[in-house]
């Protein structure tokens, strides 16, 4: 019997000796992001504040954006919507900026996805300037990151100058590709596809099933389970045809258009458990979910 690799998440994969010796791996690049200064953000997606030195031209730059800076909305659990019961997994070196669900997205697809090696050219859809977009790119292949935001596009394109690592960012949305067809070897996109309203969804995996080759592997972690979802640009939504709650919302939203079926077990599994918490106090627990998507032919 194969592994169930198409599941929702579970806290004690990052236990096992594999999964510390990943956790391990990434919290060295951590290390590196540190203290290089890359722009890198976080798993909020902000961008680390430049360090201020200490001299009076510093001073001042700091005052300018202390009183420039909104008030941050409170999130119950924040920064890691955990709640009060949230415990870090031994080895994370900064748990504040990427928590250990964000680890576990990344050692999913990376260990449970195909085999990548240098001579490949990877897909990284919506995570430019992300700690995965540049784990990624650190292991050698080709890495190309689209995102709308102009920001993280610049941030992608200067990690790129200073670690000489072969990643390319576009500002460029998903559902309008202006990549060749059959382009990619593999594709992935952590945590992007639940922020896209249902429409936008189908014509992105329709998209990237265009760019890549015939039997390509497009790898995705998304929210599960939660009380609705943060649609980019309009905010909290909580109407049915957006949500991805169950097993049959998984199907609907990653299978319907016909050109993936299920790499690895040939079924999506809901362990039932949960871990994380929606920003409001009422709210029941929710969690992350990976689902692997070979494109047909």
């Amino acid at each position: 019997m194969s592994e169930i690799i198409n599941r929702s998440m579970d806290r004690e994969d990052l236990l096992t000796p594999e999964g510390q010796r990943f956790v391990h791996e990434l919290s060295e690049l951590q290390t590196r992001v540190e203290r290089e200064r890359l722009p890198v953000t976080s798993w909020y997606g902000g961008l680390p504040e430049p360090r201020v030195e200490l001299t009076p031209q510093g001073l001042k730059h700091l005052a300018r954006l202390l009183l420039r800076r909104p008030m941050a909305p409170k999130i119950v659990g924040a920064p890691n919507r955990g709640g009060d019961d949230y415990e870090s997994i031994p080895g994370i070196r900064d748990d504040d900026r990427h928590p250990w669900f964000l680890f576990w997205e990344a050692y999913w697809v990376m260990t449970r996805g195909p085999q990548i090696d240098a001579s490949m050219r990877l897909l990284d859809a919506g995570g430019t300037a992300s700690l995965f977009s540049s784990y990624l790119a650190s292991l050698g292949p080709e890495v190309h990151s689209v995102d709308l935001n102009p920001t993280l596009v610049e941030a992608g394109k200067d990690i790129a100058r200073r670690t000489g690592w072969n990643l390319h960012s576009y500002s460029m949305d998903m559902t309008a590709l202006e990549f060749p067809d059959e382009h990619f070897d593999h594709a992935y996109s952590i945590c992007v596809f639940e922020h896209l309203h249902a429409e936008l969804r189908r014509a992105a995996l329709t998209e990237i099933a265009r760019v890549l080759k015939p039997g390509g592997v497009l790898c995705i972690t998304f929210d599960y389970r939660g009380k609705g979802v943060a649609l980019a640009g309009q905010g909290f939504n909580y109407d049915r045809e957006n949500l991805l709650q169950n097993v049959e919302d998984v199907y609907r939203h990653f299978l319907g258009t016909g050109l993936f079926e299920l790499y690895g077990n040939p079924e999506f599994i809901d362990n039932g458990k949960s871990y994380l918490v929606w920003p409001t106090e009422d709210a029941p627990k929710y969690t992350f979910a990976a689902i692997f998507l070979q494109k047909k032919g």
